[in-house]
């Protein structure tokens, strides 16, 4: 849990001036009573917020409903709470490397979170496979390709000025996750989007 007021906005790679924004009512010598240093701090941020979302798209994939829908389901839901946290964003495509690869100097909340995330992920995938909704392989690998296109469309959304709205990045998320894992017979279903069943 961060400090009362202590504001993950600012990001980590921030000098140590602008760690604690004006008016913020904290203090350096205060989050550093708190923290050891900018990587507690770092871990701190991510162990909060990576909470809310492992909650949030937890719920999604643990539904009644088939596996496929659920893993395009727990996409929408993960892309929409980064969309509604910006700077917190932005601090995990800075920080955290490439979001399929098991991350490397970071805090150990960090990488069992990243763990836990593809684990959960790769679970609904193993289920989407059995149900033949999703080609056949190791779910593993689809999990860490599932969070890879994920990364590459938000960082692409993220540089070009976060324009569009979360919900046309989860459907430009979705169609690429569809052409990548699903069998054909899941591209094309009525006159909607699988996530809409």
């Amino acid at each position: 849990m961060l400090p009362n007021g202590c504001s993950p906005t600012t990001g980590m790679r921030a000098p140590k001036s602008k760690i604690s924004r004006p008016g913020s009512g904290l203090s350096l010598g205060t989050l550093y009573s708190v923290f050891d240093g900018k990587f507690d701090i770092q871990d701190a941020v991510h162990n909060e917020r990576l909470g809310q979302l492992f909650q949030l798209a937890g719920r999604a994939l643990a539904t009644e409903d088939e596996a496929c829908i659920r893993l395009i389901n727990g996409n929408r839901v993960f892309i929409r709470w980064l969309t509604e946290h910006p700077d917190y964003l932005r601090i995990h495509l800075n920080n955290s490397g490439a979001w399929a690869s098991n991350p490397q100097e970071v805090g150990e909340g960090l990488v069992s979170a990243w763990r836990r995330g593809i684990d959960l992920i790769a679970r609904v995938i193993e289920e989407a496979m059995c149900d033949g909704d999703i080609y056949e392989g190791d779910p593993v690998i689809f999990a860490r390709l599932m969070v890879a296109i994920q990364q590459v469309f938000i960082s692409a959304w993220v540089e070009s000025g976060m324009q569009d709205d979360a919900d046309d990045l989860a459907d430009r998320v979705e169609e690429q996750l569809r052409r990548t894992l699903f069998r054909e017979k899941n591209e094309h279903n009525g006159n909607h989007r699988l996530g809409d069943r």
